[in-house]
This record gives structure tokens, sequence and C-alpha cells, in this order.
């Protein structure tokens, strides 16, 4: 009988982490593909990655340099969704936040390339007046992923990624109203089509919302990058993020992401 043994790989090629099954006693023959697997799954999922936050304990950009920054406070340190202390970030919603000090990259504003945004957030839903608050990561006024809660319809338990040009609305990928409960870890991976003028919106690497959108371009994303706010909104995110990777390309959603 194979013996299965579950061991988690800390990859050194492009800094890109992920978690692998691996076999022992595999046939020669099993154990080359399952090797050239591994392979393509790392080379893949690290093509195009231009900023990676893993947030393990402080926010360097480990990739593009883009490092961010704590501001009204210090946002704190917690357990990650395996719950190893101190290897994802929490923002109380009080105030403190992160942002880079220098321009966020450039292609957000949808007119330059392909982009996919993936991140893992945990975190509150309380209602907003106009469904642009609680935002867990933006740019500008331009761009942004959120937990949203809108009182005046009423719906919560939506996750959504949107895009605005500073006056009008233009992207607007979600999910029907009171499917996530809170307090539980989801892996939301948002991505951009240029060629196609497609978004489309991953959750736990299920395709949940997808549309020909650009119409309203560029968006008002000539700002910082954030997490644990937006410019859209005063009212701040609750709850946790890790893992922040953006391509600039579209990239279909892995676990390794």
């Amino acid at each position: 009988m194979r013996k299965i043994i579950y061991i988690v790989l800390i990859s050194c090629l492009s800094f890109n982490c992920g978690t692998y099954l691996l076999l022992e006693n595999l046939e020669k023959n099993d154990q080359k593909a399952f090797l050239d697997f591994v392979n393509l799954t790392l080379i893949d999922s690290s093509i195009g990655l231009v900023h990676y936050w893993p947030l393990d304990g402080n926010t360097r950009d480990i990739i593009g340099g883009l490092d961010l920054t704590a501001i009204s406070g210090t946002p704190i340190l917690a357990a990650d969704r395996f719950g190893f202390p101190g290897r994802a970030y929490y923002y109380d919603g009080g105030g403190a936040y992160h942002e880079s000090s220098a321009q966020g990259p450039l292609f957000f504003d949808g007119t330059v390339s392909s982009f996919t945004i993936s991140a893992w957030v945990n975190g509150k839903f309380p209602p907003g007046n106009n469904g642009a608050e609680y935002i867990y990561l933006g740019q500008g006024t331009g761009l942004g992923l959120q937990l949203y809660a809108f009182s005046g319809g009423p719906c919560s338990g939506r996750l959504r990624a949107f895009t605005n040009d500073g006056g009008a609305g233009d992207v607007d990928t979600g999910t029907p109203c009171g499917q996530y409960p809170e307090d539980t870890w989801y892996h939301m991976v948002f991505t951009w089509d240029i060629q196609t003028l497609t978004a489309t919106l991953y959750v736990n690497n299920v395709l949940v919302s997808s549309g020909i959108f650009g119409s309203n371009r560029p968006w008002a994303t000539n700002a910082s990058f954030q997490l644990g706010r937006s410019g859209l909104s005063t009212q701040l995110f609750q709850g946790r993020v890790d893992e922040v990777r953006i391509y600039n390309r579209v990239i279909f959603p892995v676990s390794s992401l």
C-alpha cells in the first residue's frame, strides 16, 4: 500500500508558497508525473507575479518592493487561515490600515493590461448606507474588494469586487446576498481581461460572477494601494487579510495562490 505523507513545501521559486500532497513509494513513472505537475504549478503561478505581500509578520512586498506602512495606528498581527499566529493582519475598523508610500499598480486603471488580484479575507459584514463601505483592499476611489453589506437593501453576506471611474461605477462582480457567513476565511480572486473587457470573480476557486465591462475606463486608481480601507468610504474594514498577490495577467485561481 502506498504510504501517504502530508508535508508543506515552501518553494524558493519566486517566493511562491504552496501546500502539496506527496506520495511515497510511487512507481518511477508516477513520481515523474507528480514532479512535473508540481513544477508546472509553481512556474505557472509565478509568471506575471509583480507584487506579493505574504503579511507574515511584516508588510514587505517581496516581489515588487511596494512596501506598506501603517496609518492612523498599527494593525494587529493575527492568526492566518491555518491558525498560525502572527502570519496575517487584523484591522479593527477603528482607524488603523496599511498604505503604500508610492503609487500603486498603474495597470489598475483598466487600460494598460490584464491583471489578477488574489487575497485571503476573514471579517465582518456590518451594514452600510450605500454599499461602498468596509472595503478591505483598494486603490484610490477606483478599485475595491469588499465584504458587502447594504442596510437599504437589505443585503449582507456578499463578496464583491468593483471598479469606478470617479463618477460612475463600471465593473461590479459579486455573489448573491446572504451566502457567506462572517468570521470565515475566503479566497477571493478578481481578474480583468483587457482583450475581452471581461471581469471575473472567483471565491474559493469557484467562479461566482463574470461580465463584460470597461465603458467607464480609466478607473480612478491614481493613488496608493491600501489594505483595511478605501478612499470611497470613511467606514473601515473589520477583519483579517492575508496572502495578497497581484499579477499583470489573467491567472486562473489555484489553491497555492
